[in-house]
């Protein structure tokens, strides 16, 4: 989303407060968090694909005008050795952690994998080749489609980029002791985009008339893209789905008293009911050896706005970081309002969550209700025995944590 207009039905009510005491603790557990590993790293290596939802500073190797994050404020709850080993910058489209940290964190890391262009770097290629705890080919404004994004690196390039990935660790056999394929079949794979593409109607690129071809043509492309991962390695795959495009702030601001836009959120559920439907049918007949989940960041922002309280949160339509109508008319930067309780906010700016929500979010993947991720948890995603397509050597230890 990164600054663009575009980014990137009601809970049941025993759904809902089934779920609350997982996203208060996750709130309550959120600055502990931060920073530190919380467990036992369940997977070699993570690999991330997407935009600003989880882009750890790729756009910082990119030339103008590919958006980059005002640093500060953005990354002002970052830890500094956090920043530090992604090149100087945090590169994040928010106060501290994005979804790819806290997905990291959950699985035993102590943050995202760095950014790809950050590892093409003189002295740290060979991290990348030898896949010590993987990459973050995220690019912030980025789409599913190569014509979204001006200057950013489409979710087709950042595919390309990882092939290109793969070729390096085959060439250099610097894998310690270990299949290539092996290790990328246990490795978790995130994908998180599709907000972005919406611009194509904001931009008069697409009539709104034509939006259900265009979403099912997004989502034809996503899954082609996916059926290159898989034939790359990939076997453990977690998917993120689109926000609740009409309840950003900067979607509210033209909006009567601030509501939804019921007609963006609309859009958004298309979309990801066409993307569960087709990724299933695709994982049947193409994909039979992989094991997959799609986390809902739409429900889990949507049941957040509709229930804050329960959620441990307070401002669900105020952005903490702009100006103007819900400090969303203009772009966070270091001379805008910033609130000072960021914690209590969903939103970070106009179109970018929050480190507080993104961890609510990333504990109701893993822990909470079948509304939250499907059709397995992320927890039983990381869990379950990933087919081996290779043998390990005996005694290999490859751990590593960033």
């Amino acid at each position: 989303m990164a600054g663009e207009r575009r980014w990137s039905t009601a809970a049941a009510a025993a759904g809902w407060l089934r779920v609350a005491a997982v996203v208060v603790a996750a709130a309550s557990a959120a600055s502990s968090a931060a920073g530190e590993g919380v467990g036992r790293q369940t997977v070699p290596a993570m690999y991330v694909f997407g935009d600003s939802l989880v882009d750890v500073g790729n756009n910082d190797f990119l030339p103008p005008p590919a958006p980059r994050p005002p640093e500060p404020p953005c990354g002002i709850d970052l830890p500094p050795e956090a920043a530090a080993a992604d090149g100087g910058g945090g590169g994040r489209f928010t106060n501290g952690f994005n979804l790819a940290d806290v997905i990291a964190q959950h699985v035993g890391f102590k943050k995202s994998p760095p950014a790809y262009l950050s590892l093409t770097t003189p002295g740290r290629d060979g991290e990348l080749r030898r896949g010590l705890v993987g990459a973050n080919y995220a690019s912030s404004g980025s789409g599913i489609l190569d014509f979204i994004g001006n200057g950013t690196i489409s979710l087709g390039e950042q595919v390309k980029l990882f092939t290109k990935t793969k070729d390096a660790m085959v060439t250099a056999g610097e894998v310690d002791g270990e299949s290539i394929d092996n290790l990328l079949s246990q490795s978790l794979f995130i994908t998180c985009t599709g907000g972005n593409d919406y611009n194509a109607f904001t931009d008069g690129i697409v009539p709104v008339s034509d939006a259900p071809a265009f979403i099912a043509h997004m989502v034809v492309t996503y899954i082609k893209h996916i059926k290159t991962l898989y034939n790359l390695g990939a076997r453990r795959l977690g998917i993120l789905d689109v926000l609740p495009l009409g309840c950003l702030p900067i979607s509210r601001v033209p909006m009567e008293n601030g509501s939804c836009s019921g007609a963006d959120n609309w859009q958004a559920r298309l979309f990801n009911r066409l993307l569960r439907r087709e990724m299933a049918a695709a994982a049947t007949a193409s994909m039979p050896d992989l094991v997959y989940s799609i986390g809902s960041i739409y429900y889990t922002f949507y049941d957040m706005i509709k229930n804050p309280s329960s959620a441990g949160v307070r401002e669900v339509a105020r952005a903490c970081c702009g100006d103007g109508k819900l400090n969303a008319e203009a772009d966070c930067s270091a001379t805008t309002h910033l609130c000072p309780d960021r914690d209590n906010y969903i939103f970070w700016d106009k179109v970018h969550g929050t480190q507080a929500a993104y961890h609510n979010c990333v504990h109701a993947f893993f822990h909470g209700s079948p509304r939250y991720a499907e059709p397995i948890s992320f927890t039983q995603l990381v869990a379950s025995p990933a087919v081996d397509l290779g043998r390990p050597s005996p005694g290999t230890n490859r751990t590593a944590r960033i």
